[in-house]
């Protein structure tokens, strides 16, 4: 457990990006096993608390003192399963600062390098080919997606999860520095779906819900008058955006002025 709660060296954060020499691979190969261990020896632990737990009370089923007394010790085994927990998210975040972020970062970064006021003819292209969507789903084949070797599934799940996680509120919060037009909204909507069709293919649990507020965004950024956002909001449809952050959204569209949104959203 040492190893993973002394977490990465500073030069392996680096150097897992920069490629590696013989003694930083044996780094990452301690952690990775380390980590895997981690999970191993969790599970471990509460299969032994559970046949602890069924072998006591079959055994002193009507001696309730004694019950009382094993059940104290046996909650060290839960406070053992927690310390055990607590170290693997600390591994499984480390290891996404380390081997993910760093690569996934400045891939998304180019979102807010690109204009959003577009022609119909560079929807188009876009449409036919994106090297921004290519970039990221680039990054999840060559950097997420080997790791599903070395890693425990559990464990890799949680890699994706928390990488998704990171991906979607850095991706809002460049949106929200971004000017559109409908155009420029509507090709944010059908990225966001590239997306998500992409990592539904790789996951085994459902995005969807990771998406909510980037979909509803750029739901908001595609309409092409305010009275769709309005008929939105008040439809049976859950919103995850407040008044005020819709009106945040409506005023990136260049093409809508502040005073019509303040007459259908007020001030």
């Amino acid at each position: 457990m040492s190893t993973v709660k002394n977490g990465y060296p500073n030069s392996l954060s680096y150097s897992w990006q920069q490629g590696s020499d013989e003694q930083v691979q044996e780094q990452k190969e301690k952690f990775i096993t380390a980590t895997n261990n981690l999970q191993a020896t969790g599970e471990n632990i509460n299969k032994l608390k559970r046949g602890f737990q069924a072998k006591c009370e079959k055994s002193f089923g009507a001696d309730t003192a004694a019950l009382e007394k094993l059940s104290s010790c046996i909650s060290g085994f839960s406070d053992a399963s927690c310390d055990f927990k607590e170290a693997l998210k600390k591994a499984e975040h480390t290891l996404c600062k380390a081997a993910v972020f760093p690569k996934i970062h400045p891939v998304v970064a180019e979102f807010a390098s690109s204009s959003h006021v577009i022609t119909e003819d560079q929807l188009y292209l876009l449409e036919v080919e994106d090297p921004w969507l290519q970039e990221i789903v680039k990054v999840f084949d060559e950097v997420i997606t080997p790791l599903k070797q070395l890693l425990h599934q559990t464990i890799y799940d949680s890699i994706l999860k928390i990488s998704i996680t990171e991906m979607t509120e850095y991706l809002e919060k460049l949106a929200l520095t971004c000017s559109y037009n409908q155009l420029g909204g509507i090709l944010f909507d059908k990225r966001l779906r590239s997306l998500v069709t992409f990592l539904s293919g790789i996951t085994q649990w459902s995005i969807r819900e990771k998406f909510a507020r980037l979909t509803q965004i750029a739901l908001i950024l595609s309409v092409e008058r305010l009275s769709e956002v309005a008929e939105y909001t008040s439809s049976t449809v859950k919103c995850s955006l407040n008044n005020s952050e819709i009106k945040q959204c409506l005023k990136l569209r260049h093409d809508f002025r502040k005073d019509d949104i303040s007459k259908v959203f007020g001030d």
